[in-house]
C-alpha cells in the first residue's frame, strides 16, 4: 500500500468515495434531504478548494493503482497546538485490511513532526464502529455537541488523542 499526499487528479475519486460514503454510514443518523443532496461535483469543489488553504492537507493510498481511501486534516480550530483528523473515508472493498489505520497513523505521524501536541476527531453519535477504531488506536472522549451540515443538525461527539507519541 501507497499512501502520499494528494493531487488534482485525486479529487474525482476522493469526491465519489465521500458522498458514497456519506449517503451510506449516515443513514437514520442525519437528514435524508441533506444525504440526498450530497452530489460529487460538490465534493470536488469541496475537496479541491480544501487543498488550497493553508495548513490543509490531504493523504491518499493506493495499491497499484487501486483507490483504497483518503484522510484529510487541518489545524483544530477550537484547540490549541491541535492537528484535527477533519475526514477519514476508506473504500467498502477495502475495509477491516488496515487501510484506515494506515490513514489515521499518517495523519498521527504528520501531527507529530509538524510539533502538534495533540490530535482530535469529531464523529457523529451513532457511527459506534469508527468510534471504537479511534479508541483503539488511544482517542479519548473530549467532548459531546450539536454539529451542522448545512442546516442539518446531529448530535456530535469529539475525540482527541492527547498524546502523539505513539504515531512517532
Amino acid at each position: 500500500m501507497n499512501i502520499r499526499e494528494a493531487n488534482a487528479e485525486d479529487m474525482e475519486l476522493i469526491a465519489n468515495l465521500y458522498v458514497m460514503n456519506w449517503k451510506k454510514t449516515y443513514v437514520g443518523l442525519l437528514q435524508d434531504n441533506f444525504l440526498n443532496g450530497l452530489t460529487v461535483n460538490d465534493g470536488i469543489n469541496k475537496w479541491q478548494e480544501y487543498l488550497t488553504k493553508e495548513k490543509h492537507r490531504i493523504f491518499v493510498a493506493y495499491e497499484n493503482e487501486n483507490f483504497l481511501g483518503f484522510s484529510a486534516c487541518k489545524e483544530d480550530e477550537e484547540l490549541k497546538n491541535c492537528l484535527y483528523l477533519d475526514s477519514l473515508h476508506v473504500s467498502e472493498s477495502s475495509r477491516g485490511k488496515g487501510v484506515g489505520t494506515k490513514l489515521i497513523n499518517t495523519v498521527g505521524s504528520y501531527a507529530y513532526i509538524k510539533g502538534y501536541e495533540h490530535m482530535s476527531i469529531c464523529i457523529v453519535k451513532g457511527n459506534d464502529k469508527a468510534k471504537r477504531i479511534y479508541e483503539k488506536m488511544g482517542a479519548k472522549h473530549y467532548k459531546d455537541f450539536i454539529d451542522y451540515f448545512g442546516d442539518t443538525e446531529s448530535n456530535s461527539e469529539k475525540l482527541i488523542w492527547n498524546n502523539l507519541n505513539c504515531f512517532k
